[in-house]
């Protein structure tokens, strides 16, 4: 029985601790977002009369990404749910890294490489929907050059 006892602590340890860093993540996010918003919300305002307003939005979006990906409540959901691919699969594979010294490395090489895969896909999205989006406004008006 203690053996059971033990486990199940153990268990909610590892789900506070989770819920802790999600919570951290999840700050952190809203940190960034803060300003984000406003610096989006700020432009959309300048432009509104050439565009509609698409900035706080695309902001809005990556805030609910985020979140689904963080996915701060999952602990709560039923045991045999389809696990999502999110910061718990991190997480898990993180886990199985440090838990498995002799092909902890191994794992450690793969998981470096598909974030770094992750990272330059949403670097070529970011900059692919950036150039769309510059290639998209209309031309600055030209400064005349009457002090000259």
């Amino acid at each position: 029985m203690e053996e059971q006892q033990e486990r199940t602590a153990t268990e909610l340890l590892k789900a506070v601790g989770i819920l802790q860093l999600k919570l951290l993540l999840g700050a952190g996010r809203d940190l960034v977002l803060i300003p984000t918003a406003l610096v989006a919300a700020l432009i959309d305002l300048v432009l509104l009369k050439q565009q509609e307003p698409r900035f706080f939005r695309l902001t809005l979006r990556f805030g609910e990404h985020t979140d689904n990906w963080i996915d701060v409540w999952a602990a709560g959901r039923h045991p045999d749910a389809p696990p999502r691919e999110n910061v718990d699969a991190l997480l898990a594979r993180v886990e199985e890294v440090v838990r498995d010294p002799q092909t902890g490395a191994r794992r450690a090489r793969v998981l470096k490489r598909w974030a770094e895969r992750q990272v330059a896909r949403a670097r070529q999205k970011a900059a692919g929907q950036i150039s769309t989006r510059l290639g998209s406004m209309p031309d600055a008006p030209a400064k005349s050059n009457a002090d000259d």
